[in-house]
């Protein structure tokens, strides 16, 4: 299942290659190739800090795409690094500059760009919320917590023990249903 408008280019635009877990799927300085969308597997893109500290500067979690950047710049910025094995896609660049001089599949392109910034932008709001409980509340409610409570901590980037209490809290206020191990879901009112 190829995500709109991707399915608009030609077939030979699109490869779907097999990853393992810690798989590279390119490198910091790599030539740009093409962008990618993480099919079954997620994949974190991870950059080195000065003191050789790895910093994960995305998440992309299954269904989600990401290097878009790649489009307009000659090199990689970061590394890309698979997280469990499963399957990526691999969209040609130069298929995509070709595809953005054509009407639907520009208007596609910049429908999921917008998407994509609208949760950019939520997600910098719920990063910003200081206390656990609220940011883990906040998490909830936007529908972050799709996989793991360990996944869902790394997204709203807290500790899963810390993220395991603000949930027990939020469960012992009644705000959050946890109908059983390992499962918990907003309490809509």
């Amino acid at each position: 299942m190829t995500p709109t408008p991707f399915n608009l280019l030609p077939k030979t635009a699109l490869k779907s290659v097999e990853v393992q877990k810690g798989d590279h799927l390119f490198r910091d300085g790599d030539r740009t190739f093409g962008l990618f969308v993480a099919q079954n597997t997620t994949v974190h893109l991870v950059r080195a800090s000065e003191d050789g500290e790895t910093i994960m500067i995305h998440r992309a979690t299954p269904g989600t795409w990401f290097a878009e950047a790649s489009l307009f710049s000659e090199s990689y910025h970061c590394d890309a690094v698979a997280q469990q094995s499963g399957s990526v896609l691999i969209i040609d660049k130069t298929a995509v500059l070709k595809g953005l001089q054509e009407h639907d599949f520009a208007k596609g392109y910049c429908k999921i760009l917008s998407v994509q910034v609208q949760l950019t932008r939520q997600m910098r709001e719920i990063l910003a919320i200081r206390s656990a409980k609220d940011r883990v509340y906040a998490g909830v409610v936007a529908g972050l917590l799709v996989g793991t409570v360990i996944d869902f901590a790394a997204t709203v980037s807290l500790t899963h023990e810390a993220t395991y209490r603000a949930l027990r809290e939020l469960v012992a206020e009644g705000k959050v249903l946890n109908p059983q191990r390992g499962i918990y879901q907003l309490h809509h009112h």
